[in-house]
């Protein structure tokens, strides 16, 4: 990747607050997509510990690495390299190709909407009646909006967003491509107990006849508050009742799936394929991990975290870490994980001792007959 302009070392290191080690005059012109890949006068980023091992091999002229790292060429050292690797992309980003200020002929917006003069609108975006868009967001091709929707200032809506009726969002919210916010939660009730809640009952006897699904009406919406990101073909269900709600600054990966009802805290982590049932509350900062699943009315705690494709059906307290399906608390899977690790060797001593006590078994029971057959010889010689 080419900078905007050369630059000197000790430009980078006060950029992304580093210090050099070597000269701070030496200037470099681009950054190495990949240390193993570099050419002579790359600037590379190693912070892997096992590319660190292999550092020889990398060409660059110089090198950010984290601190305390000592190498016999130019380097900058950083406390935190994902924050440099932040800075550092934010000088480096390509352009992106964002619609420009104005609504597009193909567009369709309803004449009641309420939409700031400096508000981009793509080709092909539909927005509905009533619905109001703050300064300076933007809105890709192929979004649909519904009516009464309340948008904030300096959003982006990547292409094909789909956002339904009286859904909220805030200030400098971000939607990937294909996010859809707002869509009917997953509710309905049969006129008589279903089967399925005749066997949770504990009763077997079941009914083949008719007994349809009533579709409960979802009438309440979506809050997402400001600084929200969410990836793309990600879902977030309205509300039955009331409002499914996304807090300040929280961060939603790809495929997604939160159900209706649910209340997310602030600064929260959503790793994708995370699949959130109704209901369920999640405190500030906690972190979900790729594929973890939650079932409904479920409360994680304040900066707990939820391991990749945990199953979790009980709350989670503060600061709790959870792993495993169903999911338990670290030092409990850890444990019960080196014992099961065990039961093949545990398994094979059960068998031996079961041997060995049998074999004794075997020598007593002879013992006894010896001993009885000598009882009945002394008896028969008197």
């Amino acid at each position: 990747m080419k900078l905007p302009a050369p630059m000197t070392l000790g430009q980078i290191a006060e950029f992304i607050g580093g210090k050099v080690d070597g000269p701070a005059d030496l200037v470099v012109e681009n950054v190495a997509t990949s240390p193993m890949a570099a050419a002579e006068s790359d600037l590379a980023f190693v912070f892997d510990k096992q590319l660190l091992k292999q550092i020889d091999q990398c060409k660059a002229k110089a090198i950010i690495v984290p601190q305390g790292t000592k190498l016999n060429k130019p380097t900058i050292s950083v406390a935190r390299p994902n924050l440099a690797i932040y800075k550092m992309l934010m000088v480096v980003g390509s352009k992106r190709y964002l619609p420009e200020k104005g609504i597009h002929p193909s567009a369709i917006v309803d004449p009641s909407c309420d939409i700031s003069p400096d508000v981009a609108i793509g080709p092909l975006v539909v927005i509905g009646p009533r619905t109001k868009i703050g300064a300076r967001t933007k809105i890709m091709a192929n979004t649909v909006i519904g009516g009464e929707v309340s948008i904030g200032e300096d959003c982006l809506f990547h292409p094909s967003c789909m956002i339904a009726d009286k859904v909220q969002i805030g200030n400098r919210v971000i939607l990937q491509q294909g996010a859809s916010i707002g869509a009917d939660g997953f509710g309905y009730v049969t006129e008589r107990p279903s089967n399925m809640e005749l066997r949770m009952a504990g009763i077997n006897e079941l009914s083949d006849e008719p007994n349809p699904l009533l579709k409960i009406p979802q009438i309440g919406t979506v809050i997402i508050e400001d600084d929200v990101e969410i990836g793309s073909n990600s879902t977030i269900d309205r509300a039955t009742i009331g409002a499914t709600r996304v807090g300040h600054g929280t961060k939603i990966d790809n495929l997604v799936m939160m159900a209706h009802n649910c209340q997310i805290g602030t600064e929260v982590i959503l790793v994708a394929q995370v699949g959130i049932a109704g209901s369920c509350t999640i405190g500030d900062r906690a972190v979900i991990a790729g594929q973890a699943g939650m079932k409904d009315h479920i409360k994680i705690g304040k900066d707990a975290i939820i391991e990749g494709q945990a199953g979790v059906m009980r709350d989670v307290a503060d600061k709790d870490i959870h792993l495993g399906s169903p999911s338990y608390n670290v030092r409990e899977y850890m444990t019960v994980h080196v014992l099961t690790r065990k039961l093949p060797s545990l398994f094979n001593q059960s068998k031996a001792m079961e041997k060995k006590i049998l074999d004794l078994q075997n020598q007593l029971d002879e013992l006894k007959e010896s001993i009885k057959s000598s009882s009945v010889f002394e008896t028969s010689k008197k």
